[in-house]
């Protein structure tokens, strides 16, 4: 690219990041009392320029690189708060988001590189367990700044792609035949998911140690 190309490109990218500025202006503004609606949409209209102008951001970069520079999408699953870890067997998986609608998969596709990036190196690093049968945990971890009402039903949310993923690298399949699912609910400083993957004779203590852990938060 020319410097006048990239001069361009630049600006575009300020614009954008102007525009996003603004709607976080009118959220402000909406407060102390807003009405709900419309703060969901104003909230949700910043989100999606958001994605827009990240998605820019990093076209631009793999331009001017001439491709993806190394390690990119495992910097960015740091960035991003993604955690891979293993503990006593259990394998944990933290997102820094609540799993999507099912009608509304477009904001967890962010996600998907960053999360393979971060399981590979993970088990390049300190190797992962196969698991051929076990149980999956999904905790589903809301703001507590957020209504009950915010609370999903399970049956609304996909977690077919993010599964897909995790048993790539680990689990012979999360077919039904071979995986038990759970989900819990409860709320914390901020909103993420946590998928555990483990044998399934773990699964009452990790339990056990979960509502434990409930008790003393209430």
């Amino acid at each position: 690219m020319n410097t006048d190309t990239l001069l361009t490109r630049i600006r575009l990218e300020q614009r954008s990041l102007i525009d996003i500025n603004k709607k976080l202006y009118e959220l402000e503004h909406l407060l102390p009392d807003p009405a709900p609606e419309q703060f969901i949409e104003t909230a949700k209209s910043t989100a999606l320029l958001s994605e827009r102008s990240t998605a820019q951001l990093r076209n631009f970069l793999f331009t001017i690189c001439g491709g993806m520079p190394q390690d990119y999408y495992l910097q960015a699953a740091e960035m991003q708060g993604i955690r891979v870890d293993m503990t006593d067997g259990i394998l944990s998986v933290r997102l820094p988001a609540l799993l999507p609608k099912k009608t509304r998969t477009e904001g967890f596709k962010f996600l998907q590189p960053t999360l393979h990036a971060a399981l590979k190196q993970y088990s390049k690093q300190n190797g992962l367990p196969h698991f051929r049968e076990c149980t999956v945990c999904i905790d589903h971890v809301y703001d507590r700044c957020l209504p009950v009402k915010a609370v999903r039903d399970y049956d609304n949310l996909e977690m077919k792609e993010v599964l897909d993923i995790i048993a790539l690298y680990c689990m012979t399949d999360d077919t039904g035949a071979l995986c038990d699912q759970f989900q819990t609910t409860r709320f914390a400083d901020s909103s993420c998911t946590i998928i555990s993957v483990m044998q399934k004779e773990k699964f009452s203590a990790w339990l056990d140690m979960k509502n434990s852990a409930k008790s003393v938060e209430n």
